[in-house]
């Protein structure tokens, strides 16, 4: 008996010790065969692909550590180092397989097994909620089905109106950086009136004299995406309890709170004002329809009212998050491509004047205001704004959690593993794109789109889960654009190269839209 009583450095244990430690060495065995054994299929396809390096516990994370800057800087240097792929990252103990080539992108976005947003999503919802971004599949499928009749194809000349009015404002606006030699961003500009936008197109609501909650709503969108992006990549800050600490520490506990401040006062009037109307329904007598005035389409939020009042049973968590996301998705995504869309027409004049050229073919002298009709005549512009989204899209990597395996380019991605699909590397191939980093709006001719395959573009991203708002986006751009080119001539002392991009929940120039403007004169043409 006293031959198992063991001596380690002059401790001695007895024998209810070393059976205890045992079985406590014996269970933390028999976790990690377990933990090994559920992660086999994992591990076998990890060492099946390159990828940066990793280490246990933090995955590759170290390769993101830094600013937004430095960030999409090692995404960059990363796509250029293993794409085509597929390739591996890991992030923490997940593993993620990037896919760039457009026929396993085609395969995995259109898959039934792949509908469901990445884990790292639940760390956006501090913004999103669960909106249509950010829904799990079963409450994603309920929302989207009922959402959708509010982008019909057939209510977007309604929208046109607002166009005229908010953009007129934007113009008077920027009168004031006229003929000067500094410089100004266009994001100042810009990002206000796609706000104003959406705001009166989606919600009925007017912005105008709400300028100070627009403000705040966007210096706290753009700090929320910095905070929410670096939690994805430091897996110290997966705990919600570190996350909020770390919020503390660097005095923003209030963030999230003032970005639902506009929305939750949007939703507060626009439900009242919703709630009025239905009383004076009740009550008004009815009359004969030849009297009444040509009723316009309802508003996106008007008809979430009238969904739930047919028994949709949303919750106001559910208004919250799809409104946040229809704001956010509805104009900071477009405020985004049009400043980089403007940018890149000042450091390329001949482009600029060939779209110019265009607007006054369609639209002709004098103040004439663009109509839908006049919209689809624009193919130039559309041309720029795809070419604009090929080099820049706002949405540069798509997280998705397998449910169930899925088969490409003769390999099998395994249930639980991440894809990470990313644009901007399959937007930067030069199989689908011969001069992938230059700026050439001939890759959007029709004659070139033909010869790609569909999914080498992914500017709205594809499959079930695409942008709802895909068309609502182009057309509210290319008025913009129309309207802007149409007063003034844009001008920089950027070059293509001098384009820095950081990355937080978006795409974004590291150094803003930096141009001046000039007095345009509309050549004389005839429609």
């Amino acid at each position: 008996m006293e031959a198992i009583i063991q001596s380690v450095n002059g401790f001695r244990l007895t024998m209810p010790e070393v059976i205890a430690s045992t079985i406590i060495l014996s269970f933390f065995v028999i976790l990690w065969c377990r933990y090994k054994w559920n992660r086999r299929y994992f591990d076998k396809l990890a060492a099946s692909l390159k990828g940066p390096p990793a280490y246990p516990i933090i995955g590759s994370a170290l390769q993101f550590i830094g600013t937004p800057q430095k960030l999409m800087d090692s995404i960059l240097k990363i796509i250029k180092d293993y794409s085509p792929g597929p390739f591996k990252i890991w992030l923490g103990p997940y593993l993620g397989i990037v896919i760039v080539k457009p026929e396993d992108v085609q395969i995995v976005l259109n898959s039934s097994k792949a509908l469901q947003k990445d884990r790292f999503y639940k760390f956006i919802k501090n913004i999103f909620g669960e909106g249509l971004l950010t829904a799990p599949v079963d409450k994603w499928r309920i929302h989207r089905r009922l959402i959708t009749p509010s982008f019909n194809s057939s209510l977007l000349s309604e929208f046109f109106p607002v166009f005229h009015e908010k953009n007129k404002i934007l113009i008077k606006n920027l009168k004031s950086e006229l003929n000067k030699t500094q410089s100004f961003d266009l994001w100042d500009y810009i990002a206000p009136t796609t706000l104003s936008l959406i705001c009166q197109n989606a919600m009925g609501y007017n912005l105008d004299n709400q300028s100070q909650c627009g403000s705040e709503f966007e210096k706290a969108m753009i700090r929320a995406s910095e905070l929410d992006s670096l939690r994805v990549v430091k897996p110290w800050l997966y705990p919600n309890i570190m996350f909020s600490l770390y919020l503390k520490l660097k005095g923003d506990s209030n963030v999230f709170n003032n970005l639902y401040k506009l929305p939750l006062k949007m939703i507060r009037e626009k439900k009242e004002a919703f709630e009025q109307k239905k009383i004076e329904k009740e009550l008004s007598v009815i009359i004969d329809d030849t009297n009444k005035e040509k009723k316009h389409s309802k508003v996106f939020l008007d008809k979430l009212f009238e969904l739930n009042e047919a028994g949709a049973n949303f919750s106001d968590d559910d208004f919250r998050d799809e409104v946040v996301t229809m704001m956010i998705g509805g104009s900071e995504t477009s405020a985004i491509t049009l400043c980089f869309c403007l940018l890149l027409l000042a450091i390329y004049p001949d482009i600029q004047d060939k779209v110019y050229d265009e607007i006054c073919d369609v639209l002709g002298d004098g103040d004439q205001t663009i109509t839908i009709v006049d919209s689809y005549k624009l193919v130039y512009l559309d041309q720029v704004l795809m070419e604009t989204l090929r080099l820049f899209p706002v949405l540069p990597i798509l997280l998705r959690e397998l449910q169930d395996d899925v088969k490409i380019d003769n390999i099998v991605l395994p249930k639980g593993s991440t894809c990470y699909i990313c644009p901007l590397a399959t937007h930067r191939d030069s199989l689908s794109y011969p001069n992938p980093n230059s700026f050439d709006p001939e890759n959007f001719a029709p004659e070139n789109i033909a010869k790609r395959h569909k999914y080498s573009f992914l500017g709205f991203s594809g499959g079930p889960r695409g942008c709802i708002g895909s068309k609502y986006a182009m057309l509210s751009m290319k008025v913009l654009v129309s309207t802007f080119l149409g007063n003034f001539s844009v001008h920089t002392d950027y070059t293509f190269d001098d384009i820095k991009l950081k990355l937080d929940l978006l795409l974004r120039s590291a150094n803003g839209y930096p141009v001046t403007i000039r007095t345009r004169t509309r050549k004389s043409m005839k429609k």
